[in-house]
């Protein structure tokens, strides 16, 4: 009877020890589930022309170098955006450099900005946002029509000058 219950307690705390190995082992690789990915940067051109297309760099990077980061979500700003990820590009590492293209059809200041999820859904914060102006490209026909203008009658300048006041 002595040595069944002497048995008894030694298999206990082996199984024991051995559940709280394995448990451990499990909470040392779960350890940065919780942590999100940092904010991407995000360069390109800051002004153009509307309706061409421009191509903006985005680099991820994650504070667990082992995470893989597997979407990227890129704001223009001017309603429209892109998930990278969800169009069967990635999965991306820390420090890799992601290209969108992207052209505006109205002119107007828009801001860029992105974010990046990892492999356990973990989501980073918005990227400041990156400042882009897309001016007015058409031609004000009255400027050629007074060049051209001036250019046959030079003293026509001075005389409407004098009209003007100055």
């Amino acid at each position: 009877m002595k040595k069944i219950l002497i048995f008894s307690i030694c298999t206990l705390c082996i199984l024991t020890n051995l559940t709280f190995a394995i448990n451990a082992n499990r909470l040392s690789i779960n350890f940065n589930d919780g942590t999100p990915p940092n904010p991407p940067v995000i360069t390109g051109p800051s002004s153009g022309k509307i309706k061409e297309t421009y191509t903006y760099y985005v680099t991820v990077s994650d504070p667990d170098e082992e995470d893989l980061l597997i979407k990227i979500e890129v704001d223009f700003g001017d309603g429209s955006g892109i998930c990278g990820g969800c169009d069967g590009r990635g999965p991306w590492h820390s420090g890799d450099v992601v290209e969108f293209n992207h052209s505006w059809a109205e002119a107007g200041v828009f801001g860029i900005k992105g974010r990046v999820a990892d492999e356990h859904n973990n989501w980073s914060e918005w990227s400041n946002p990156l400042p882009i102006t897309m001016p007015y490209s058409y031609n004000k026909p009255i400027l050629p029509f007074l060049e051209l203008l001036f250019e046959r009658f030079p003293t026509a300048f001075l005389i409407l000058r004098q009209l003007v006041g100055y």
